[in-house]
């Protein structure tokens, strides 16, 4: 009753964090683009003043030159005739020996105009401002001053101010429009994920998260989650049958155990009949042991709990063995067992215990169920396009099973000829399905024209 608002509540607070990474992001943008500015800014200014720099001084030296061609005269016409027309912040001055102006509109001679290369003075007429001055001593002792003022410099600066803002603001723009679509598609996903966890929360275990790219960071974690789901449903959906078919296969057991203790401590039973109860109650404690063994068997195959145990191990060799230890079997079932030899061995890395289990799980069915005069042929091959991969056949040449029921067959507790099943619990096959998944592989039940071809497949290492 309590989940699901607590759930609102904190999905409602985690709308807020996207929202302030969009502010960090836009801050970040415009402070980033204020250093942008500088940095522009300190290259075109200073790609002004040296222009501007140039031109001064070749306006200077082409003065210096009326002078020195055409006279004083000639000098202060040009002076004059330039500063009248002068465009784009220049500034010129012609002053005396004595200091008194001759032409230009700098009519105020100051001590920082002497032997100048690009000061920066401050004049007051006709207008106070700051002004960049070259100067020239002339032979006559004319003092020739040319300047620029700062205006190519400000509307430089108002230019770029201008660009600055126009620009910040479409990055802004854009930058907050991106950030709330990618805030949205963000909460969208993260929503479909949070209502899967919710919805498996209230026992719903078949929820998934939406199907996604996986080339996507949510695609991975949605295709992991829901990896992780169907795995904790197939768990779950084997606890259950598990605990079902424990209910129903042990009840019969530990009646008949019962039963017979039963007998055991009648009164009037005789000596004889006391042990044959006792002996039917041990058999039965057998049986029922086994049942549980085979299952804690099945569940850390299942659960990965036994690759701890795995090493390198000699499947050609182990395949031999296992069949040697089978072959009384074999021929007490009027069969006859052949084993393919090997060239080479075949080392992979395996749970050599289990592997024994299922080997010997597949040679006891084989026994049982191909009934006399089969041929049973076991062998063991690796996998030429995948060398990791090894597969363990056992054939026979029997009854086999119906296409349709090699699947369930592979289940716990199924039995299809209970009459044949010499008191078997019906876990043979799923223990051989549950060693080929601990090892990365697959139980396959095939034709084998006639009768039925087993083929455990392994992979060095495991499923990992």
């Amino acid at each position: 009753m309590s989940l699901r608002p607590h759930s609102r509540r904190s999905t409602t607070g985690d709308r807020f964090a996207p929202s302030a990474f969009v502010t960090f992001a836009v801050a970040l943008v415009a402070g980033a683009s204020a250093i942008a500015l500088v940095v522009v800014y300190r290259t075109g200014e200073r790609i002004i003043s040296e222009r501007e720099r140039a031109e001064a001084l070749a306006e200077r030296d082409l003065l210096e030159e009326v002078d020195q061609e055409q006279g004083r005269g000639t000098l202060v016409l040009s002076v004059a005739r330039r500063s009248r027309f002068a465009a784009g912040g220049e500034r010129y001055g012609l002053f005396a020996p004595t200091g008194a102006p001759l032409a230009g509109d700098i009519d105020a001679n100051r001590p920082e105009f002497q032997d100048a290369d690009w000061r920066l003075v401050k004049v007051r007429r006709p207008s106070p401002a700051m002004i960049h001055v070259v100067s020239v001593t002339l032979p006559d002792g004319l003092l020739l001053v040319v300047g620029r003022d700062l205006t190519n410099l400000r509307q430089f600066e108002r230019s770029i101010l201008f660009g600055f803002l126009a620009a910040l603001s479409i990055v802004i723009a854009a930058g907050v429009a991106a950030g709330l679509l990618l805030n949205a598609q963000i909460l969208r996903r993260v929503d479909a994920i949070a209502g899967t966890a919710e919805r498996i929360a209230a026992g719903d275990l078949s929820a998934r998260a939406p199907d996604a790219d996986r080339r996507d960071p949510f695609g991975r974690v949605g295709a992991s989650i829901n990896a992780m789901l169907a795995r904790i449903e197939e768990l779950m959906t084997g606890m259950r049958t598990v605990t079902d078919s424990l209910a129903h296969d042990l009840r019969s057991p530990l009646t008949r155990m019962k039963g017979a203790l039963a007998r055991a401590l009648h009164a009037g039973v005789s000596e004889e009949d006391r042990l044959d109860a006792i002996e039917a109650a041990h058999d039965e404690v057998d049986r029922t042991l086994n049942t549980l063994s085979a299952m804690l068997d099945i569940a850390r195959a299942e659960t990965g709990l036994s690759v701890d145990m795995m090493r390198e191990v000699d499947v050609g060799a182990l395949a031999a063995d296992v069949s040697d230890f089978f072959s009384p079997v074999i021929e007490d079932a009027e069969q006859t067992l052949v084993v393919e030899p090997l060239s080479d061995p075949i080392v992979v890395r395996a749970h050599e215990a289990l592997l024994r289990q299922a080997l010997g799980n597949l040679l006891h069915n084989a026994s049982i169920y191909a009934g006399a005069g089969a041929r049973v042929e076991v062998s063991v091959a690796r996998d030429e396009a995948d060398p990791r991969l090894v597969r363990l056949v056992v054939a026979d040449t029997g009854a086999g099973v119906p296409p349709d029921q090699r699947g369930r067959v592979q289940e716990r507790f199924v039995r299809l000829d209970p009459a044949r099943s010499a008191g078997g619990s019906g876990l043979g096959l799923a223990i051989v399905a549950a060693c080929a998944k601990l090892h990365g592989g697959v139980l396959r039940l095939e034709d084998n024209h006639p009768g039925l071809r087993a083929v455990l497949e392994i992979r060095s290492g495991g499923a990992g």
